[in-house]
């Protein structure tokens, strides 16, 4: 695409993100008058909660990625003797995203869930420009190869599943195999915005993001409140997110500068450049899709698919855009499954 019409995409996202920004900011700020000062008010944790350091997820660790200039901070379980597992988290989370795969994994592999450039107990450059795609890509590279094992099974969920999307199409030489939930290929992701208006209003809040500090000042409101409704949904999902799984979530969003550098993995997609053309993913992946997702199409598992050499799909009924911690017992059983299938041996 040509620079005129880069130019003229960023002027419609400018549009766009505008529009949506200026309906939330006039109620957010009616709320504001009346519930008081406190609305926009984040309550003090300066101590972590127990369920964060809680022994059976694994244990807490630090990689300094000296190329990238980056601290990285990981949960491993299990043998380091054992086939890896490399888990990347998405938005808004972190490595307490996988809790139920590190315990369960634990048993037969090396599982270890990061934390992403910008997240949770990882380092936190303050410029926009540091959250770059390619940079972000790059960091896992960078970890994986760290980590010392020629080759591993990556499963990556929302903004890790696009940036492991990108990683096994670049560099498939460091994974025996992908594991995708409910995360597109961005050629699929593209490909179902030209197809579908609908898609295009469920990704309200990808424009919504370009704009400056408004975004967060929605996730301060009420003390994190936005977390608790992104979790548990429309049905108020109480028995896949507890009170002490929100507030480990709300215990990092409160932490001084955690709440921008999230946002700013949204502000660096470059949409006029949503047409780049990916080499064929070549490495064995699997696509676990959670059906009641409410920002991601139910076609998209399928465009996904056709990027791939050699993929499987697999909707888990009922579960929401967060599938790995709606029904952890069904994608750790699929997880199983493929990986037996693609290692030869049973460790299920």
């Amino acid at each position: 695409m040509g620079s005129v019409g880069q130019f003229l995409i960023g002027v419609v996202v400018q549009m766009v993100s505008l529009a949506i920004s200026t309906v939330v900011v006039v109620g957010l700020f009616w709320r504001r008058i009346t519930v008081g000062k406190q609305f926009f008010q984040v309550k003090a944790r300066p101590t972590p909660p127990s369920i964060l350091n809680d022994p059976q997820w694994g244990t807490h660790t630090y990689m300094n990625l000296k190329e990238q200039g980056i601290k990285l901070h990981y949960v491993e379980a299990g043998d380091p003797q054992n086939p890896l597992i490399l888990f990347v988290h998405g938005f808004p989370e972190c490595w307490f995203s996988w809790r139920h795969q590190l315990k369960h994994f634990s048993k037969n592999f090396w599982v270890v869930a990061v934390d992403m450039r910008g997240y949770g107990n990882s380092d936190k450059p303050s410029k926009t420009s540091q959250y770059n795609t390619d940079l972000l890509v790059q960091d896992l590279r960078h970890f994986v190869i760290a980590l010392g094992k020629d080759k591993c099974t990556l499963v990556a969920h929302d903004w890790g599943a696009v940036l492991a999307w990108r990683l096994v199409s670049l560099y498939p030489e460091l994974f025996s195999s992908h594991i995708s939930l409910n995360g597109p290929h961005p050629t699929a992701f593209t490909k179902c915005l030209r197809q579908s208006f609908k898609q295009i209003f469920m990704s309200w809040y990808v424009f919504f993001f370009q704009t400056p500090l408004v975004p967060e000042l929605v996730i301060r409101a009420q003390d994190l409140k936005v977390l608790e409704k992104m979790f548990r949904g429309n049905n108020n999902n109480v028995e896949a997110f507890p009170d002490d799984v929100i507030e480990a979530y709300k215990y990092y969003y409160s932490q001084k500068g955690a709440l921008t550098p999230p946002i700013n993995y949204y502000r660096n997609i470059k949409f006029g450049e949503l047409h780049q053309v990916y080499p064929k993913i070549k490495v064995p992946t699997l696509i676990i899709w959670g059906t009641e997702d409410l920002a991601l199409s139910k076609s998209i598992p399928k465009l996904s698919a056709e990027e791939c050499e050699s993929c499987d799909v697999k909707f888990v009924e009922g579960a929401s855009h967060w599938v790995q911690q709606d029904n952890p017992d069904m994608v750790n059983a699929l997880i199983d499954q493929y990986i037996d299938l693609h290692h030869g041996q049973k460790f299920y």
